[in-house]
């Protein structure tokens, strides 16, 4: 089996994982910090997230795993998907977009506002 692997950050990752589930797509982003946050959208629009995994690395640092699923036929439509991952301890907010369209991620990093 192989990965889609993108990784433009050292602390964001959004992976494209063949689908093992009939008629879905897997979704999986990854996020390292002191308190990272993730969340899913779509077109404006917040996702759920299908699995949502926490653990404590090394050096105090905090992992994040999240998964979404998507209907085969939604992704087929070429609708972009994004994951973020929020730290608001570093004050940093990444964006990361996939679809089916361009194969790739795009990112955007955002500082928040005090």
């Amino acid at each position: 089996m192989h990965t889609f692997r993108v990784s433009l950050d050292p602390s964001v990752e959004l992976l494209l994982v063949p689908g093992e589930e009939s008629g879905q797509q897997r979704l999986s982003c990854s996020g390292w910090g002191f308190d990272p946050q993730i969340k899913w959208s779509s077109e404006s629009q917040q996702k759920s997230p299908s699995t949502y995994d926490i653990s404590m690395g090394a050096g105090g640092r905090v992992a994040v795993t999240s998964q979404l699923l998507v209907p085969q036929k939604e992704w087929k439509t070429g609708k972009s998907f994004t994951c973020e991952v929020s730290d608001r301890s570093l004050n940093k907010q990444y964006r990361k977009e996939i679809s089916v369209c361009t194969g790739e991620t795009k990112w955007r990093h955002i500082h928040f506002k005090s």
